[in-house]
């Protein structure tokens, strides 16, 4: 095993997490950090592999007609026709998908991954393609502005998340704090009412509404704007070089944003960061 691969399995170990039996399972065990991927082996095979989650709308699901469908699923389309390839989807979630990536499973990661520090380390992301809030939604009837106020509620998150680790390092005080596989899993926690809030991205109200009704649910505060990045392999250069130059002429065009608005159904931030790497596209927290 080379020094990197002992070093990102030595990181890994201490980051990622893995639902099973109701618990979280340290994974302290990969077989290997797999090779570099480059857009030539790509193109050769003729097939982009994706890791994308499948129960996130609107970032990625299957709508009526059966069909796989959603922002980040149509921005992985909009990738593999740049490369002159098919795609194949590869459905991941939150506890799973660096490790999905890193096995060698997929070629890249359009996930919902937002950029952040920890994950910086264990995998080269692209620049930021679009922007996502993350927030807590609760009861209407419940007051909850911020950490200070849980004292008393039932808190939900999806294990492995930025919400998963903002609700875990605040610790407020009184709060139960109850963790679910993925994010389909924590929403319908709060609508059955196992729970009194969830950490979710901000897309998440209008499907909550869809399903409660509207004025039921209500978002009560920010944790941070962050950037979504393409996660690769991180010794993959020359494929996240390649990616972000796709993703330039993606947003010089408009496309990217006209996909942004028609799948989340906002306005993309004007300008966004222009590169994936140190501090510029981390997330902007907002105090509570």
């Amino acid at each position: 095993m080379t020094e990197i691969n002992k070093t990102l399995l030595k990181g890994m170990n201490r980051r990622l997490f893995l639902g099973a039996a109701g618990g979280a399972l340290a994974l302290t065990l990969m077989p290997s950090i797999a090779a570099a991927q480059s857009v030539q082996e790509i193109k050769d095979r003729k097939v982009l592999k994706a890791g994308v989650q499948v129960a996130q709308v609107p970032w990625g699901y299957t709508d009526e007609s059966g069909k796989l469908t959603g922002f980040d699923v149509e921005f992985v389309r909009l990738i593999a026709k740049e490369l002159g390839v098919d795609v194949e989807f590869v459905p991941v979630t939150p506890a799973n998908r660096i490790a999905t990536l890193l096995t060698g499973q997929v070629d890249m990661l359009a996930a919902v991954m937002g950029i952040f520090p920890d994950r910086q380390k264990v995998v080269l992301f692209s620049r930021p393609y679009c922007n996502n809030d993350n927030v807590f939604i609760g009861r209407a009837d419940l007051k909850a502005s911020g950490w200070d106020d849980l004292n008393g509620a039932r808190v939900g998150v999806p294990r492995g998340t930025p919400q998963d680790k903002a609700v875990t390092t605040a610790n407020p005080a009184g709060a139960t704090i109850q963790r679910f596989d993925d994010d389909a899993s924590t929403v319908q926690a709060l609508i059955s009412g196992q729970v009194d809030l969830i950490g979710a991205a901000f897309t998440q109200l209008g499907n909550i509404e869809k399903v409660a009704g509207p004025g039921k649910f209500e978002q009560k505060f920010v944790l941070s704007r962050v950037f979504n990045g393409v996660a690769v392999r991180p010794q993959s250069r020359e494929f996240a070089d390649h990616l972000n130059g796709v993703i330039g002429k993606l947003i010089e065009s408009g496309e990217l944003s006209a996909l942004y608005k028609q799948w989340i159904g906002k306005d993309m931030v004007a300008e966004l960061p222009t590169t994936g790497e140190g501090d510029a596209p981390l997330p902007v927290e907002i105090p509570n």
